[in-house]
C-alpha cells in the first residue's frame, strides 16, 4: 500500500512541476501574436492605390504572366524620385496610351546602358512608368521577348503582343 500511495504522490507531484511549462506555452503563443499584430498595423497599407477594374485592363490581348522578377523600383514612389543623374523620364503625350491606361499617366524612362534592372535574365534599360492622380507609381511596363509586360501594384502581370507596343517601342 505504501508503495502505490507513493508512486500517486511522485505522479502529482511530477505533474505538478510540469503545469507551469504547459500553462506557459499558450501565454508564449500569446505574446507572439500580439507581437505580429503589432508588426502588421504598422506596416503601409498594401492595398493596390489604383483601381484596376476599368474594361480597358480586362481586354483579351491582355494574358496573366506568372513570372514576376523583384524590381527596384518601389510601388507608390513618387515620379521626382528618378531625377537624378542617369535617369530619363519622358512624359508620353499620346491619346492611344491614356485611353489604353484609364486614370494613369505615362513616362517614358531612360536609364544608362550600364545600369537599369534585370528581367527574366535582360537588363530593362527602357520602360514606362505609370503614375495615378496621387503622382505615385502604380504600374511599370517594358518590353521583353516581343510582349509588353505590365507589372502592377496588386501584385498582378500581365503581359500583351499588341501590335500597338511594337510599332510604339521602335
Amino acid at each position: 500500500m505504501k508503495r502505490w500511495v507513493a508512486t500517486i504522490l511522485t505522479l502529482v507531484f511530477a505533474s505538478a512541476a510540469m503545469l507551469p511549462a504547459v500553462s506557459a506555452a499558450p501565454r508564449h503563443r500569446d505574446d507572439r501574436h500580439d507581437r505580429q499584430r503589432q508588426e502588421y498595423q504598422r506596416r503601409p497599407e498594401r492595398r493596390p492605390h489604383h483601381n484596376w477594374s476599368n474594361p480597358s485592363f480586362r481586354h483579351p490581348n491582355w494574358r496573366r504572366n506568372v513570372h514576376r522578377d523583384p524590381l527596384p523600383f518601389r510601388w507608390y514612389e513618387k515620379r521626382n524620385r528618378f531625377a537624378g543623374p542617369g535617369y530619363r523620364m519622358v512624359p508620353i503625350r499620346d491619346r492611344t496610351w491614356n485611353n489604353r491606361f484609364p486614370g494613369l499617366r505615362a513616362y517614358r524612362w531612360y536609364d544608362r546602358a550600364d545600369r537599369g534592372f534585370w528581367y527574366r535574365g535582360h537588363r530593362i534599360t527602357n520602360a514606362v512608368m505609370f503614375y495615378d492622380n496621387s503622382d505615385e507609381l502604380v504600374s511599370v511596363g517594358f518590353m521583353h521577348n516581343g510582349a509588353f509586360i505590365f507589372l502592377r501594384d496588386d501584385d498582378n502581370a500581365f503581359e500583351n503582343r499588341d501590335s500597338f507596343f511594337m510599332a510604339w517601342w521602335r
